[in-house]
């Protein structure tokens, strides 16, 4: 990691906020994506829906991202270079939540926790920064995830918790080795 000195979110260029955002985004695409896909081939097709939904969200986003770029290449770096709070980028998913029998509630905690993630990512850059472009830029990369923050909150408002024996299956799949 490059994260050197007090607070590595000050140090962000324009360029530099704008690719780490993209590669966040990006990653959530593909991340729901695939999560879409195992959940249509488990039979799940209520939280298969919800992944494909969230991953067209954060396309959008990515859109938004590129056009805000403009001319502006936004070339990866390498993975040593990104200054991620953890090893990972904040929206990535924790594949450990993730069950064949999930709930649409259960699949909704797992996409705010990410957008929540994600917010703090930018809002520490936007509080932090020392140049306002970059700190306003961040801060509307915030908004964003906020929007998505209570767009995750309202849809968890029509799930209901799951019962205490929502993975109980008399027939679970077998491993094939």
């Amino acid at each position: 990691m490059s994260n050197t000195g007090k607070n590595a979110s000050q140090n962000f260029t324009q360029t530099e906020l704008l690719v780490h955002a993209l590669v966040i985004e990006l990653e959530a695409v593909q991340s729901y994506k695939d999560l879409a896909e195992q959940m249509e081939q488990c039979g799940n097709t209520e939280v298969a829906a919800l992944f494909d939904k969230m991953s067209k969200l954060e396309a959008e986003h990515a859109e938004k991202i590129r056009e805000a770029a403009g001319d502006v290449e936004l070339t990866e770096l390498p993975p040593w270079e990104y200054r991620w709070p953890g090893l990972e980028p904040p929206e990535n998913i924790d594949l450990a939540g993730v069950h064949y029998l999930m709930t649409p509630h259960q699949a909704l905690e797992l996409a705010l926790e990410n957008e929540l993630s994600a917010m703090a990512f930018f809002d520490a850059i936007a509080h932090d920064s020392t140049d306002d472009q970059v700190g306003s830029l961040a801060q509307e990369f915030g908004d964003d995830e906020r929007q998505h923050v209570a767009w995750m909150k309202e849809w968890l408002a029509k799930y209901p918790p799951p019962d205490d024996d929502w993975d109980y299956d008399p027939d679970p799949p077998a491993a094939i080795d």
